[in-house]
């Protein structure tokens, strides 16, 4: 009895047809010329360090994480997941910031817009990622951002924020600043 799940014996590929369409198949799948991809100077895994300041009040919080940015179909897609003290009326909590955005380049300057949710400890002094410990979900944000790359290769992110529409936050305005770092499984000497 012949299981739809077995693979194809090596006799079966000595047909020039199914040859034909694995090279077509391996083709498909090789990865961009370097010449293009030196031409994306922008995508990759950033650790990031800043300041988010409080627009009325002027307060500010340290913020930092990991940015994602990869061009797909000539937009950019971004990824955050960032850690800050969030001010409550009790004092800062160790809330987590999590979002996504897209944006376009003009010549070196990327530009857009994100959405943001904030994901607010519960029991002070424990990680939010912790097993059983209660979170709260806080305000949803949108932004919009514009980024650059320094001489050295820094990535430079500027993010004007506010509340989404029902949503409880004090516009704020956030720089982040941060190196390249490669992913598991990527060779370490990539920029």
């Amino acid at each position: 009895m012949t299981s739809p799940l077995m693979r194809p014996s090596l006799h079966a590929l000595s047909s020039p047809l199914p040859l034909f369409a694995l090279g077509f198949a391996l083709f498909a799948a090789e990865p961009a010329p370097a010449a293009e991809a030196g031409a994306d100077p922008f995508s990759g895994t950033y650790d990031v360090v800043g300041t988010t300041v409080d627009v009325a009040s002027g307060d500010t919080r340290r913020i930092e994480g990991h940015v994602v940015l990869s061009l797909k179909n000539g937009r950019y897609q971004a990824a955050s997941e960032l850690t800050t003290d969030f001010p409550t009326h009790g004092g800062p909590v160790h809330t987590d910031v999590i979002g996504t955005g897209d944006g376009e380049l003009h010549g070196e300057l990327l530009s857009g817009t994100a959405k943001t949710q904030l994901v607010i400890q519960t029991v002070p002094g424990v990680d939010t990622n912790f097993a059983f410990i209660p979170r709260q979900v806080g305000p949803r944000i949108v932004s919009s951002w514009k980024a650059h790359l320094d001489a050295d290769g820094t990535l430079i992110v500027e993010l004007s924020n506010q509340a989404e529409k029902g949503e409880v936050y004090r516009p704020t305005k956030t720089t982040l600043r941060g190196k390249r770092v490669p992913m598991p499984g990527q060779d370490a000497k990539q920029p």
